[in-house]
């Protein structure tokens, strides 16, 4: 009976060692070349940008459409852009919100960790 015991133990236990595979230098290059990461940090940000310049022409059309509310053709553009900037904003908050709020976080974890070894030096009077 103990040695039942111990063998499913063994087998129970095996798993759980070998699931460390994670932690060897191939996991980056896993990582980046996941299907399900589209874009970097950089094109991220790029959209980003994208978005607030189309605002911001959006919002210059808005001021005209103020002075003339009758033209047609400025309505347009302004339906055009805050079409395009939904659909960019959707694309941002799809593939990019949870990538830069994972480097955010690791950026404050790394200021505390700082921060903390500097608190800790002791100066050497």
């Amino acid at each position: 009976m103990k040695r039942l015991l111990i063998i499913t133990m063994l087998t129970c236990m095996i798993p759980f060692v070998l699931a460390d595979h994670h932690k060897d230098a191939k996991s980056k290059e896993r990582k980046m070349n996941n299907p399900n990461r589209l874009m970097n940090f950089a094109e991220c940000k790029e959209i980003k940008e994208v978005i607030g310049g189309i605002l911001s022409m959006s919002d210059g059309i808005w001021k005209e459409i103020e002075k003339s509310p009758e033209d047609e053709k400025k309505w347009g553009e302004v339906i055009a852009l805050s079409d395009l900037a939904s659909n960019y904003s959707t694309v941002y908050d799809v593939w990019c919100k949870d990538m830069i709020k994972k480097r955010m976080k690791s950026r404050d974890k790394a200021k505390k960790k700082m921060k903390k070894e500097k608190n800790h030096e002791k100066p050497d009077n």
